[in-house]
C-alpha cells in the first residue's frame, strides 16, 4: 500500500493512484487472483463518486463497485490496459483534475478513451486521495 509523501505534489499522487488502480483492474479482470480484494476499490471511491461512461451513462459509486466485483476474471489473460498522456488541468491544495488517455486491449480489439478524473485529498486512502468524479469519452480506436 502506498502512502502520501509529505510535500509530494497532488498531481503526482493522482498519477500514482491512477496507475495503481488500473493495475488492480488488470489483475482483477484477467483472472481470479485470490490475493486481490475489492476493498481497494471501495477505499478510493469517494462516497459521492460518479462515473460518466463513454456512452453518456451515469453510474453512482456502489453501482461501479458492484459491477467491478461481479466482473472478476471476466476478461482473460490477454486483457491489458495502458494509461498515458497525463495532464493536470486544474489544481487546488485539496484537489486535482487530471486528464489521461486509457487504451484497452481485449479479444483482438483496441479501444481508447479520453478521461478526466477529479481527485480529492484523503490521507487514509492508499495514495492519499480519492476519486470524486470520472468522465470518459470515446476516441477513435488505436491502430
Amino acid at each position: 500500500m502506498s502512502t502520501d509523501t509529505p510535500g509530494e505534489p497532488l498531481g503526482d499522487l493522482a498519477v500514482r493512484e491512477l496507475i495503481e488502480l488500473h493495475d488492480f483492474f488488470i489483475r482483477w479482470l484477467r483472472a481470479k487472483d485470490e490475493a486481490l480484494d475489492i476493498a481497494r476499490l471501495a477505499r478510493v471511491l469517494d462516497p459521492r463518486f460518479r462515473l460518466i461512461t463513454p456512452d453518456g451513462g451515469v453510474l453512482e459509486r456502489q453501482t461501479v463497485i458492484d459491477w467491478i466485483a461481479g466482473s472478476r476474471g471476466a476478461r482473460g489473460t490477454g486483457f491489458r490496459i495502458e494509461v498515458s498522456d497525463f495532464a493536470a488541468i486544474w489544481q487546488s491544495p485539496e484537489a486535482v483534475l487530471l486528464e489521461y488517455v486509457e487504451t484497452q486491449y481485449s479479444d483482438g480489439k483496441t479501444t481508447k478513451r479520453l478521461s478526466t478524473a477529479l481527485f480529492c485529498r484523503e490521507p487514509k486512502a492508499p495514495c492519499g486521495l480519492v476519486w470524486r468524479h470520472l468522465q470518459e469519452t470515446w476516441l477513435q480506436p488505436a491502430e
